[in-house]
């Protein structure tokens, strides 16, 4: 049994269909993953932004990651489908966007974002548990002001989880 095959097929990655023939394919293939990230994609940089604001180690950087997705989310079906046009390519459709993000990523959006929630729900309950620790040092203010600013940014995350954990049920 060959280690290469068996560990390719443990991670599942999924084989391109083969090089592209023209442009007119590369240009076909990259619009339909931009639109893919733009159906679901842009709750992958508000949860990674809410994550990072979370933690409290970049504001700039999540406040851009939220403002990202947000403007991804309003603008990027406009812009994609006059790149369509423009670049005279077959219409893009929720199937070939999917297949798309499949072939790119290797695993579905739904999965991601499935993924990136049960890590929100880790780093929510580790920065519960070290804002507490924090909170409850009696060593100096700074500690207890930072302890609390975990908490406070935890709790502010925590109904987004909520929201992502009971949209599957709806």
């Amino acid at each position: 049994m060959n280690p290469f095959i068996t560990t390719y097929q443990m991670l599942q990655q999924p084989v391109f269909d083969g090089p592209f023939t023209s442009w007119l394919d590369f240009i076909s293939f990259v619009l339909n993953v931009m639109f893919a990230l733009s159906i679901r994609g842009y709750l992958i940089f508000v949860l990674l932004g809410l994550m990072i604001y979370m933690t409290g180690l970049s504001d700039g950087l999540s406040k851009t990651l939220v403002v990202a997705g947000i403007g991804l989310y309003l603008s990027s079906p406009f812009i994609l489908s006059t790149f369509v046009e423009a670049a005279g390519v077959a219409p893009i459709t929720m199937e070939s966007a999917a297949y798309a993000w499949f072939s790119l990523i290797g695993i579905s959006d739904s999965e991601l974002i499935a993924i990136l929630v049960f890590l929100g729900d880790a780093l929510m309950a580790l920065c519960i548990l070290v804002g507490a620790i924090l909170y409850l040092t009696p060593t100096s203010n700074d500690l207890k002001a930072r302890g609390q600013s975990l908490i406070v940014r935890a709790l502010i995350f925590a109904p987004v989880l909520v929201f992502f954990h009971l949209s599957s049920w709806l």
